[in-house]
């Protein structure tokens, strides 16, 4: 004797199974963008808040020797922490000026900050 089993249950089954399996990969998919997302913008942060401490010794727009110690201090922080070049540029040419900053230095390194904190 031979048992028949509907084939439609076993159809439901099947659709069933492969709907949930697709929306976990959905809620992994979003899951994974969101945690990417959250990365990108704390990174972004921390590179803003690493411009504003670069920038804060000099909005004055000037370079004094307890400015030029704290600035030549983070060279190598900004060099490796992905800052524009713009701002890591001008701050080594005021580094490599040593104790004399000469006016356009100081002027790059104002307006790289200037230029940085505004977008």
């Amino acid at each position: 004797m031979r048992i028949l089993l509907p084939k439609m249950p076993v159809f439901a089954a099947a659709a069933v199974l492969l709907v949930s399996l697709t929306g976990c990969a959905g809620i992994a998919d979003t899951a994974s963008s969101a945690a990417s997302s959250a990365a990108t913008q704390l990174a972004d942060g921390a590179k803003k808040e690493m411009i504003k401490t670069v920038c804060s010794p000099i909005k004055d727009g000037t370079i004094n020797a307890g400015d030029l110690k704290i600035l030549n201090s983070m060279v190598d922080a900004v060099r490796e922490g992905g800052l524009p070049k713009e701002i890591v540029n001008a701050l080594d040419d005021v580094a490599a000026a040593g104790d004399n900053v000469p006016a356009d230095a100081q002027a790059n390194l104002v307006a790289a900050c200037d230029n940085a904190l505004a977008s």
